[in-house]
């Protein structure tokens, strides 16, 4: 068989369609320049990897932060005694607090007495209100807050077991008042619902399925406690809590209540407190839970805990005020309300920096999911894998600044100045990483639909002088094989 036809055809081609094959070749130009300019990119950008060494020692990532806000929150009690005599009695109020990383609060209106319990709930404290016949008493407490969404990341490898006789694993698995947890009808369902699961996360997660699944929101008069909340399947946040709580601790599983403020949005007004609970897992701490809410393993900006702990000078609640009266003679209101403000209201550089990192850390992990939608993790698997590395290490930083803030906060402006920096580099070259990948498949089908166009068109001689060529060199083999 004749080949030669082959050719002659490609260089009638090459000599027709000149421009269109330097289209051609200026588009794998292009892929080739953009493949010597992403390993210069790597090499430039492995430099950032170095201000991260020696942060392998460092904490796990437990949560990562998903939002933060700054606000006001206001909490205005009102006490009016409808009756003719005069009323004295003490009023005691649970201070937001800032023992967790999830918020923190900082009391700006009044200079308060506070007492302190041994859970370590903070109280402001007022000795001998007296509310004359008609009169009305009114309290507020002013708080700047900084408060952060937050999502806990527990990678069961590293769930521990207890060590049953540390003070949390004893203090918070033992009943106490409407925590039934020693009931045998609570014991034997914990003991079910656990009982074919190793990881303690993994039991939380079980005892949350199950109160979610057992129990519907009905509002209650007054709190009726996690025994009565299993047999009767309703109640408000607090019988949710309760029962979550209890089940917790009859599988061994240390929890406890906390009780406070939440809001569904900013701007918003309560009359009630609310309630929720956490779990503690060791190496991890204390995870929050609001069954009600529909949140495990994490919580909103819009939470606001007064007690954080086994209360011992009140129980669960906003406010006491302890006098001698019949319930009708004081009427008692509360509005809470929480609004956003500047982020200045702190007096530091913190919160600034915390919002910015926070912000460009969004922006660094969806930049990472487009480059690997585009398939940037099989074009430059490396490079990816840098930029997920150093970004965990970003979000451990975050994590670190945040707690340090309460006991150290110019450490904290420290280590958030510093992982703003990184950060600031490494969202560029996710960015970068993005333009460079998109470019090449945009290069990539360039290349297709010009050849395609090429090759393909109707009206294309090319294609014309191929198919007669073809059709001449059938024919001369036909010739050939009949000796013709």
């Amino acid at each position: 068989m004749d080949f030669g036809y082959f050719y002659i055809v490609l260089k009638v081609v090459i000599a027709k369609r000149r421009t269109e094959l330097r289209s051609l070749l200026t588009c794998i130009n292009l892929v080739l320049y953009v493949l010597v300019v992403c390993q210069v990119f790597d090499f430039a950008t492995v430099r950032l990897s170095s201000k991260l060494r020696g942060m392998e020692d460092s904490l796990p990532l437990r949560y990562s932060v998903k939002d933060v806000h700054t606000g006001e929150l206001e909490h205005a009690i009102q006490l009016t005694n409808n009756s003719t005599t005069p009323i004295k009695g003490d009023l005691i109020v649970p201070l937001v607090g800032n023992r967790t990383g999830r918020h923190y609060a900082i009391l700006q209106n009044v200079s308060v007495q506070t007492v302190q319990d041994n859970s370590g709930n903070i109280y402001f404290r007022q000795n001998d209100v007296v509310i004359g016949g008609g009169e009305t008493f009114r309290l507020q407490l002013d708080y700047y807050v900084l408060s952060f969404n937050v999502q806990y990341q527990v990678d069961l490898r590293t769930v521990e077991d207890y060590s049953k006789q540390s003070e949390i694993y004893k203090k918070h698995t033992r009943p106490e008042e409407l925590i039934e947890s020693n009931n045998s009808a609570i014991m034997s369902l914990a003991r079910n619902l656990t009982k074919d699961i190793d990881c303690w996360h993994r039991r939380a997660q079980r005892i949350y399925d199950f109160v979610d699944q057992h129990m519907h929101y009905e509002t209650q008069d007054y709190e009726k406690g996690a025994l009565w909340a299993l047999k009767n399947g309703v109640g408000d946040c607090s019988e949710y809590s309760y029962l979550y709580v209890a089940l917790c601790r009859a599988a061994g599983l240390p929890a406890r209540i906390q009780a406070g403020f939440a809001f569904h949005h900013a701007s918003n007004n309560v009359e009630d407190g609310h309630m929720w609970a956490e779990y503690y897992i060791e190496n991890y701490g204390w995870i929050p839970v609001d069954v009600t809410w529909h949140l495990f393993a994490e919580m909103d900006e819009r939470h606001f805990s007064s007690i954080q702990s086994i209360p011992d000078i009140i129980h669960y609640a906003n406010y006491v005020y302890d006098c001698e009266s019949n319930d009708r003679a004081i009427q008692e209101e509360q509005i809470v309300s929480w609004t956003q403000c500047e982020s200045n209201a702190f007096g530091d550089n913190f919160s600034d920096e915390i919002l910015d990192t926070v912000r460009k850390v969004r922006q660094t992990h969806l930049a990472l999911l487009l480059g690997k939608i585009f398939g940037a993790s099989v074009a430059f698997a490396s490079e990816t894998e840098r930029i997920e590395r150093t970004l965990l290490q970003a979000e451990i930083q975050v994590q670190e600044a945040i707690e340090f803030w309460n006991q150290d906060i110019q450490k904290a402006e420290s280590k958030i100045a510093n992982v703003l920096e990184i950060i600031d580099k490494l969202s560029q070259d996710a960015w970068i990483l993005v333009a460079v990948i998109f470019l090449i498949l945009v290069s990539i089908m360039a290349i297709i639909m010009l050849t395609t166009f090429y090759f393909l068109r109707p009206d294309s001689r090319a294609v014309r002088s191929l198919t007669g060529s073809f059709i001449y060199g059938t024919i001369k083999l036909d010739n050939e094989v009949n000796g013709v």
